[in-house]
């Protein structure tokens, strides 16, 4: 598939499903819908800019958040299917992962004043948990899905 992030789905009814792959369909949205590749592209970009530069920081999160709406929109566009649209939505919850995962960690936000450390960590998990229920992707076709599960 040219489309790493694009998130797709079987909607095929329950029964006909292979045990475990509702399970699996659920982790891999999750991994496809955290931006982790821009969170360690965030630490090791803050970690280079000096205590105390709070417009360093900002700039960098600014950069940050750029760089997962680009790549996200590279990424769930599937240029090899008949060029089918990136995934706006997919992309949305992408950029709001990336902030909370930010948040949690303190960074420009701690650079404020503005964090509070343990609600960071509880919107971390609700975040991981619920962004895969809340976009659920394209569906796929029942080929699609039977060749997926080979």
């Amino acid at each position: 598939m040219s489309a790493p992030f694009r998130i797709r789905h079987t909607a095929v009814r329950k029964v006909s499903r292979a045990p475990g792959e509702e399970t699996r369909e659920y982790l891999d949205r999750m991994m496809r819908l955290i931006p982790g590749e821009t969170v360690g592209l965030y630490l090791v970009g803050s970690g280079v800019v000096p205590e105390g530069r709070t417009a360093g920081l900002l700039a960098w999160f600014g950069f940050c958040v750029a760089a997962v709406v680009l790549v996200r929109l590279y990424g769930t566009a599937d240029r090899s299917a008949g060029k089918p649209p990136p995934q706006p939505a997919a992309v949305g919850i992408s950029v709001v992962a990336f902030v909370v995962w930010v948040y949690a960690m303190g960074g420009p936000f701690e650079a404020l004043d503005i964090a509070v450390p343990w609600v960071g960590s509880l919107l971390v998990c609700a975040t991981s948990f619920l962004a895969p229920y809340v976009y659920r992707g394209e569906a796929l076709s029942e080929d699609e899905a039977a060749r997926l599960r080979q």
